[in-house]
């Protein structure tokens, strides 16, 4: 009986192992004449150069991209909708919400300065000067050399310093703010 059930097993392992190796391998060559290799360009003898041409321009490198000026340039449907949810909530007084619904947002897209600059102002308009001033130095560290967002960082570091009476580091915050401001209008947008 032992031995009927490992003939039987040894049979399908057979019969297994023959399927796995019908591969078809003796293809038929393909009908028709091959294609002719295209012919090679006759070779000319070295020239001098023409006089009065002029040698080939290098290439044109295409220009460089333009940062995202705004949310809606650089953030997902999704960041989008919560970013709108978000102001929806601040313009109600609701800022802890509106907080809150950003911080999903940045758990979306972590490395979007937009949400962090939105983070700021609402930390600033709860009087959390040194959260505003953290979120918006957060979102410098993220915007690359965006100089749109960077310009409105420093506003933003500005109006933190400037509340916790900090006159000196708002006028060199504004300062910032301006050099950011004039690159931004350098770009042309």
């Amino acid at each position: 009986m032992i031995i009927f059930k490992r003939i039987a097993i040894l049979v399908a392992l057979l019969a297994l192992a023959g399927c796995a190796n019908l591969q078809r391998t003796d293809f038929p060559p393909p009908e028709g004449p091959a294609e002719p290799a295209p012919p090679e360009p006759p070779s000319e003898p070295d020239r001098e150069p023409e006089p009065d041409r002029q040698p080939p321009s290098p290439p044109q490198q295409p220009p460089a991209e333009m940062p995202p000026r705004s949310a809606q340039e650089a953030s997902s449907p999704a960041v989008l909708s919560l970013l709108g949810r978000a102001e929806t909530l601040a313009r109600g007084g609701h800022m802890e919400m509106a907080a809150a619904t950003l911080e999903r947002a940045l758990d979306l897209e972590p490395r979007n300065p937009f949400i962090y600059q939105r983070l700021a102002s609402v930390r600033l308009a709860q009087d959390q000067a040194g959260q505003a001033e953290a979120m918006a130095r957060k979102s410098n560290s993220v915007a690359g050399n965006n100089p749109f967002v960077r310009a409105d960082n420093w506003r933003l570091i500005a109006e933190a310093r400037q509340s916790t009476g900090d006159g000196n580091g708002a006028r060199d915050a504004r300062a910032r703010a301006d050099e950011y401001r004039s690159a931004s209008q350098q770009l042309g947008r």
